[in-house]
């Protein structure tokens, strides 16, 4: 059983996370698995409240959960159980015919976060009512923009939250932190943007930080931005109904499952989340949707692209706690 449960939690580390932080430990306890914060791997400077942290923790427990559910077991989840000594996500394993998605399953280590530029293709009405369907999670909504005409105000939206982190030399700092600019690094790390992943040679660090600390400037940063949006097939954003950490952990199942659809569906997707980082920007986002007392947290592009090579993950036995 203990090596079945390892199995789950390989597959849990594969989700996504902010900056591949991988910002989760993971406790074998009889028949369950306790899903904990890793408070070390925390981003202070674009995360001070642990928001996106508690999303990537949604992400992982999705996975295990589809992973659990594919080789027969049913995961009772317990969201923050008053009765452990500390914060996290217990999920119960019983043994049991559940039904499961292949489908995602299969899905699950072929999904990335692909940074390139897409092609701009449409996609077919049908596969977003899949995507909405997928994305479906009590306490959280979604909505997919692919009107362009939706999709302006978020591109001005996106560009002033990028010229505002771009001028902000801590944001630079923490970003240039879990950039892995070289191979060896990247390998030895097993965690952070590798530079492949990103679709940059692998170089030194020295010459990554020079040219992210010299030519990496807010207003280009912005067009860049700016041009990916354009090129992508459409945007989704997930809406937490309240601002707390079970919804948070929710909002993150929610963006795991669509992700897991759309890879399936031979989509991509990637981050775009810079309006939702920035407070100020949230809240104008905020009143242009009309959310009175709802929470854009989180917002990404999707479209059709090649794959980049992969980011890495650490083994199972680095995110184990040892009873």
């Amino acid at each position: 059983m203990e090596n079945r449960i390892k199995e789950m939690i390989h597959y849990a580390t594969l989700a996504p996370s902010g900056h591949n932080t991988q910002p989760w430990q993971f406790l074998i306890r009889d028949n369950c698995v306790v899903v904990y914060p890793d408070h070390s791997r925390r981003l202070p400077v674009v995360d001070p409240d642990d928001h996106a942290l508690f999303i990537s923790l949604g992400c992982a427990l999705e996975n295990l959960i589809v992973a659990a559910n594919h080789m027969g077991y049913r995961a009772q989840v317990d969201y923050l159980p008053p009765d452990e000594g500390r914060e996290c996500i217990r999920v119960g394993l019983v043994k049991e015919t559940v039904d499961s998605d292949p489908v995602l399953f299969a899905a699950i280590p072929e999904r990335q976060s692909t940074r390139s530029q897409y092609d701009g293709n449409p996609i077919p009405t049908e596969h977003l009512e899949q995507l909405e369907k997928a994305g479906e999670q009590d306490g959280v909504s979604l909505r997919i923009f692919s009107d362009i005409k939706e999709i302006e105000p978020i591109i001005e939206l996106a560009k002033e939250a990028n010229i505002a982190q771009f001028s902000d030399q801590a944001f630079v700092r923490e970003l240039i932190q879990w950039i892995r600019f070289s191979k060896k690094e990247a390998l030895t790390r097993l965690d952070g943007l590798n530079a492949a992943s990103m679709g940059l040679p692998f170089g030194p660090n020295w010459l990554g930080k020079f040219i992210i600390n010299h030519f990496a400037t807010p207003k280009g940063e912005a067009k860049k931005c700016e041009k990916l949006i354009r090129a992508s097939s459409g945007l989704a954003l997930f809406i937490a109904k309240s601002n707390d950490k079970e919804s948070w952990i929710k909002l993150g199942q929610s963006f795991e499952r669509l992700a897991l659809k759309a890879t399936a569906l031979n989509l991509k997707h990637a981050h775009l989340n810079m309006p939702c980082e920035v407070l100020e920007v949230r809240k104008k986002l905020q009143r242009h949707l009309g959310l009175e007392n709802e929470h854009p947290l989180l917002l990404i592009r999707i479209g059709y692209a090649n794959p980049r090579p992969r980011s890495y993950r650490r083994p199972v036995d680095d995110v184990l706690i040892n009873n």
